[in-house]
């Protein structure tokens, strides 16, 4: 259910960049659809594998606004969001969200979407929601399954007291906000009164308005939390070493990566519960049979480059430092 609010949903724009993600695509936008999503306005640069394809029938369909992105000496995501701010979907959207790909927003508060919580508090400026870092859980192989499915373990929920978690922000489209940002908004020089919120209604400080991009607990995911998925299987990691970062693309991802997001301490099954309205619409995009091939091919094309990527030094050294080398390929060396 949509909450209408003068018999109109809000319009919440969703920007975000993807580089050969074409296997999880389907699964992330069907998600954000069922939490109220209006807009989706994507940017890609460099993709090897279907992902433009398959945005670009999104985008014929009305689902996304796709976009090639002009990658400037800031890196992919920061031009992008540089790119988005001249977007008639960002320009007339209500509230505006800057996701990524491996970040699943879950709600537990209200009736489970960003409209009910945009209800619940329908004062505040910007609400944060804190990431919840789920690890690799010992998946090894990529499969053809939502990632929220699959991957349930997860860093403890009640972090320590000094323990700062990093959040993304949903902001209100007005004057008190002077452009998108990776995780919270830049705001307007001289702005005030600005209303900020954790998702439980915890406002935040005058200095965490101000520069926070971190908090300590508690995190207020009693209400909602971003579930980030920044490793999901083992193939997906090697393939995602390969592609590079988008926010830090000078910095390669090595096994330093892996262990900071390879933390499996709790399971939380919470949005693995409530994924079925997400599968639903999946189904329906589905229908569109361009769509389902290209599909298919991209999860295929992803399995193919894991494999391969397997049998290279490089990787193999990777696999080793992470102890994921199997015994028979140890033995070989």
């Amino acid at each position: 259910m949509v909450y209408q609010m003068n018999g109109v949903a809000p319009r919440v724009t969703l920007v975000t960049t993807m580089k050969d993600e074409a296997p999880y695509i389907l699964d992330w936008i069907a998600h954000y659809k069922t939490l109220g999503v209006s807009d989706f306005v994507v940017f890609t640069n460099d993709c090897t594998d279907q992902t433009d394809q398959i945005l670009r029938i999104l985008n014929r369909m009305g689902i996304v606004q796709h976009r090639f992105n002009n990658v400037l000496r800031r890196g992919p995501h920061k031009s992008a969001l540089k790119w988005a701010q001249t977007e008639p979907a960002v320009s007339r959207a209500d509230w505006i969200f800057v996701a990524d790909v491996d970040e699943y927003l879950s709600i537990s508060s209200s009736d489970g979407t960003l409209t009910g919580l945009i209800r619940d508090h329908p004062n505040v400026d910007a609400i944060s929601f804190v990431w919840r870092i789920f690890g690799n859980a010992g998946v090894d192989r990529m499969l053809d399954a939502p990632v929220p499915l699959q991957f349930s373990a997860a860093e403890k929920a009640q972090g320590g007291p000094n323990q700062k978690r990093m959040f993304k922000t949903m902001y209100r489209n007005c004057e008190k906000f002077a452009r998108l940002g990776v995780h919270r908004p830049f705001l307007a020089e001289g702005a005030e009164d600005i209303r900020w919120i954790l998702p439980d209604g915890r406002a935040f400080s005058e200095e965490q308005v101000n520069k926070g991009l971190a908090i300590r607990p508690p995190y207020g995911y009693e209400a909602a939390q971003l579930n980030h998925y920044a490793l999901r299987s083992l193939d997906g990691f090697l393939n995602k070493r390969a592609r590079g970062r988008a926010n830090h693309h000078t910095q390669t991802i090595e096994a330093d990566y892996w262990n900071k997001f390879d933390k499996n301490a709790e399971q939380d099954l919470g949005l693995a519960q409530s994924f079925d309205k997400a599968i639903q619409v999946k189904e329906l995009l589905l229908q569109n049979s361009e769509l389902r091939q290209l599909h298919l091919e991209a999860v295929a094309t992803h399995q193919k480059r894991a494999r391969m990527a397997r049998k290279s030094d490089a990787m193999k050294a990777v696999l080793q430092t992470l102890g994921r080398l199997p015994e028979d390929a140890a033995a070989a060396d």
